[in-house]
């Protein structure tokens, strides 16, 4: 089903939630922000205003509009966190966060992940400017947030 683009407004906000400077916060780390050598379940770190190459166009959304939820006028808001690969690609995305669960937004929001790309870890200036000790936690993460809207 084909839905207009006038009908459907979605607000793409590429934010993460926590910063590098946050995992600083607990007395496990260093004034660097570095967690300390022995910390138990170290942090995970997140690229904060990621810099996109590409995202899902309005067609894309559209055309992942759970069709259930558009005839019913259905809006709702999900927050997926995905990790991201050295060459700019989210992979291993969860849904954590669904403000109307049962509806499909959940997986259309993670079909959508899969038109996101950012350049290479290398020329992310969110992720280069992290510590190098938090880089080394392993592949950082980005959440998105998603807010739906048919209108009616």
């Amino acid at each position: 089903m084909i839905l207009s683009r006038r009908m459907i407004a979605i607000v793409v906000a590429s934010v993460a939630a926590i910063s590098s400077s946050a995992l600083a916060a607990d007395a496990s780390s260093d004034s660097a922000g570095c967690p300390a050598p022995n910390a138990k379940d170290a942090p995970v770190a997140y690229i904060k205003n990621p810099k996109w190459l590409r995202q899902p166009s309005g067609d894309d959304v559209t055309n992942a509009y759970p069709p259930l939820a558009y005839k019913g006028h259905k809006s709702d808001r999900t927050l997926v966190d995905c990790s991201i690969t050295d060459d700019g690609l989210l992979k291993d995305c969860s849904v954590v966060d669904d403000k109307r669960p049962g509806k499909g937004f959940d997986k259309a929001t993670l079909g959508l992940t899969k038109l996101y790309k950012m350049p290479p870890l290398a020329e992310q200036p969110a992720y280069t400017g992290m510590p190098e000790c938090i880089r080394k936690l392993g592949a950082p993460h980005v959440l998105l947030p998603m807010d739906w809207f048919a209108g009616g």
